[in-house]
């Protein structure tokens, strides 16, 4: 059952972006799987504003389990505004997925206002933290981030507030856009690599693919990946998704795949991938193996 928690974050979302965007002016990306006993469904509205490639509003169901909203605000390159990441999802209370973070794209000295506000709510809360290696990759220090546990629905809603207000305020408003050059370049280098691990590791999108095949997926992509700077502006091949090489993996380096396991590892679902390779890496080092093969992976699964 959808929490009426998501609803008020969505009120809080309109609320403090009021000027910045406007609520009635959005293009809107939908597909929706009908099942026996179970829908599936995801609806992008994309927003634009004056220093803002895009404001990305995704609200979704999976299987008539699961509900959650995301947001995320990708700034202009040349204003250096800070990355905005929102995601509130699961069965709340008891299984939350909460993500808030403000991410700057180049250094700046205002972010210690958000270091206050991050202090508050990692005293307040409970269950903050992830084991997930790619989420730390691309969190800042700042972010309150809960992975499937119990949180307070009255924490995420204040949060969400105040993280909000301090991006607008702090960021967002005061902004003027660069005149060397430096900053943009950075900050285009920092929203791109924000955008690649975050693609190939959003487990939504296997859902998606399943669910509502490649060519919906391609467009729900463009929905949540496109606009300035898009990973195709990348020279170095952005525009294709990340190999299982370009996932960091924690291994000794005297620890060797062969093609077949890489391949059979690529045939894992993105989000899982480097859990696997870790802990195949791992294991090995543990019972002296030099070369990982399918076989080994699949004597771990036993």
């Amino acid at each position: 059952m959808k929490s009426p928690i998501i609803d008020q974050a969505i009120e809080v979302i309109f609320r403090e972006l009021k000027g910045i965007i406007a609520g009635n002016d959005y293009s809107e990306y939908s597909a929706k799987r009908n099942e026996i006993d179970k829908v599936t469904q995801t609806t992008f509205r994309i927003f634009n504003g004056e220093k803002l490639s895009r404001l990305v509003l995704e609200q979704y169901t999976i299987n008539s389990k699961a509900y959650g909203v995301v947001l995320t605000i990708y700034p202009m390159p040349e204003f250096g505004i800070p990355v905005f990441i929102f995601q509130l999802g699961g069965q709340i209370p008891d299984r939350v997925i909460f993500v808030l973070d403000i991410m700057p794209v180049i250094n700046s000295e205002a972010i210690s206002a958000v270091s206050v506000i991050y202090n508050k709510y990692a005293s307040e809360m409970k269950n903050l933290g992830t084991t997930q290696d790619w989420m730390n990759q691309v969190a800042s220090k700042n972010a309150l981030v809960c992975q499937y546990k119990p949180i307070d629905p009255e924490d995420i809603i204040e949060s969400l507030t105040d993280y909000l207000q301090v991006w607008r305020d702090k960021f967002y408003l005061p902004a003027q856009s660069n005149s060397t050059g430096a900053d943009e370049k950075t900050a285009v280098e920092s929203i791109l690599r924000f955008k690649k691990i975050l693609k190939a590791n959003d487990a939504g999108l296997d859902i998606y693919l399943k669910k509502f095949g490649k060519p919906m997926l391609d467009a729900l992509e463009n929905a949540s990946f496109g606009a300035y700077p898009s990973l195709e502006t990348d020279e170095a091949k952005d525009n294709i998704p990340p190999t299982i090489e370009e996932i960091p993996a924690p291994g000794n380096a005297q620890i060797q795949w062969t093609d077949e396991a890489l391949k059979y590892l690529e045939e894992a679902p993105k989000f899982v991938r480097s859990k696997i390779r870790a802990n195949a890496e791992k294991k090995a080092m543990e019972m002296g193996v030099n070369l990982i093969t399918p076989e080994f992976i699949e004597n771990l699964r036993k």
